[in-house]
């Protein structure tokens, strides 16, 4: 018989971390749980630690590949879910004991097709709240939708979330980038889903990197992951102008003070031909974004995400000198 739900969990040289994740996973208070782990080439002692854990634990499967990356790894997952509900966590970080009983319960009352909680940031054994999200989970709100509360655009990310697994299916979402992977997916099911639960609760405890290789979103300035960071924010405003056309502005806002931002402060220690796909994406975006949006951002801050933009690196950092310490 089918579990009620499924967890898939990419697996990539996570050593230090997988077994906090695994006895969390272990612990839910849903116990109804198949947990798909998936060993995307791991060479350190990730995959002995997976085995372990499907020998201990009958809930648990294991399977291998070479390593394709986290989109990849995902989608084999799922292929093998055979849960009524579906969630994604990733190996480095750690579910709180009661998450999926409470995504699982309000989806199972409100019919919903996707639930999502509050997320905290786990930076060693301290728990701390991440600001970007207060407001979004302040309250518990039952059947909403994306069209209808637009703070559900900042709700990007996979795995504080349960979907109803017959919904992925009908609407035939994977994941397809190769970095930032997130997003695209995330917002495309806010926008096609019936309906939304969105939990003042803890659901996820999303980790910080101290001990092994930094997470993606940790190497903010390296070039090639300053261009796959601008291709989400390209990637994903296209699903929006597509599907819901009413919400690009306050996603297009919500991206030039987050992602645009840190794009451009890669100006500061990368060249012209190091960031050239970087400032492409970003010249693509500026050109879906409507003027009253950009009129909204500071006039020296505008300033060098155009020149960024059109290539012009030395002269962003020109006007980064200007600017005081």
């Amino acid at each position: 018989m089918a579990a009620k739900l499924s967890v898939v969990v990419p697996i990539y040289n996570v050593e230090p971390y997988l077994p906090g994740l695994l006895d969390s996973l272990a612990a839910q208070e849903l116990t109804d749980i198949q947990v798909v782990l998936v060993d995307d080439g791991s060479t350190d002692g990730s995959s002995a630690i997976a085995k372990a854990m499907v020998a201990e634990d009958r809930r648990f499967e294991l399977i291998s590949q070479s390593n394709q990356g986290l989109s990849a790894a995902r989608n084999a997952g799922t292929r093998v879910a055979t849960g009524r509900y579906l969630a994604f966590a990733d190996a480095d970080d750690v579910v709180p004991e009661k998450a999926y009983r409470m995504l699982v319960d309000a989806l199972e009352q409100s019919g919903s097709d996707i639930a999502s909680g509050d997320v905290r940031r786990l930076r060693s054994n301290e728990v701390e709240r991440h600001g970007g999200y207060a407001d979004l989970f302040a309250t518990t709100r039952l059947r909403t939708h994306i069209t209808r509360d637009d703070s559900l655009v900042a709700d990007r990310m996979v795995w504080n979330k349960v979907f109803r697994r017959s919904f992925w299916d009908h609407h035939g979402l994977e994941f397809f980038l190769p970095q930032y992977e997130d997003a695209p997916v995330t917002i495309h099911a806010h926008i096609l889903a019936s309906s939304v639960d969105v939990l003042s609760d803890v659901v996820y405890l999303w980790r910080f990197r101290e001990l092994g290789e930094p997470s993606i979103t940790q190497r903010h300035y390296e070039p090639a992951n300053v261009a796959a960071r601008m291709r989400m924010v390209v990637e994903t405003g296209d699903i929006i102008l597509r599907l819901a056309p009413e919400l690009h502005d306050v996603f297009a806002k919500d991206m030039l003070t987050g992602d645009v931002f840190w794009t451009v402060e890669a100006g500061k220690m990368n060249g012209a031909s190091d960031l050239a796909d970087s400032s492409d994406l970003l010249h693509r975006f500026l050109g879906t974004v409507e003027p009253a949006v950009l009129r909204q951002m500071p006039a020296p801050y505008l300033r060098r995400v155009r020149l960024f933009a059109a290539g012009r690196i030395d002269e962003l950092r020109a006007e980064f000198a200007k600017m005081p310490e």
